[in-house]
């Protein structure tokens, strides 16, 4: 019964997350962007697929690019927010440059790892009651 009521709370943990990130995203286009990126190759690399993340390492960085803060929704905007974005545009840049030089998929999925949680640094720091 434990092992239940933990995995339910593990996937509850999840639905907020995902619910979270669905409303920045809802309300920043240049941020749905991002994320419908990231999805895609994060979570392949997740499982020792590193296909769409090497495929797509500069396009990120384009959409991270994209991500001007001038563009952000008025109530999503802090200085932590502007600061977390800056910090997110340069890990996604490190994922670009480690796929380029064709670094050990260990070491890409440290720092990807690194830049997916970021993101969800944004995404908590954006919720209401959070800033």
């Amino acid at each position: 019964m434990k092992l239940i009521k933990s995995l339910f709370a593990i996937a509850l943990f999840f639905a907020m997350n995902t619910v979270s990130a669905q409303s920045i995203t809802d309300k920043w286009k240049e941020m749905h962007d991002y994320h419908e990126l990231l999805s895609k190759t994060f979570h392949p690399a997740e499982e020792g697929n590193f296909g769409p993340i090497k495929n797509s390492s500069e396009d990120l960085v384009a959409k991270a690019e994209l991500l001007d803060v001038e563009k952000m929704p008025q109530d999503l905007r802090t200085s932590k927010v502007d600061e977390t974005i800056s910090i997110l545009k340069r890990q996604t840049k490190l994922v670009s440059e480690l796929v380029s030089r064709k670094a050990p998929d260990a070491e890409i999925m440290r720092a990807f790892q690194n830049l997916h949680d970021v993101f969800h640094r944004i995404v908590e720091i954006c919720q209401p009651g959070k800033k």
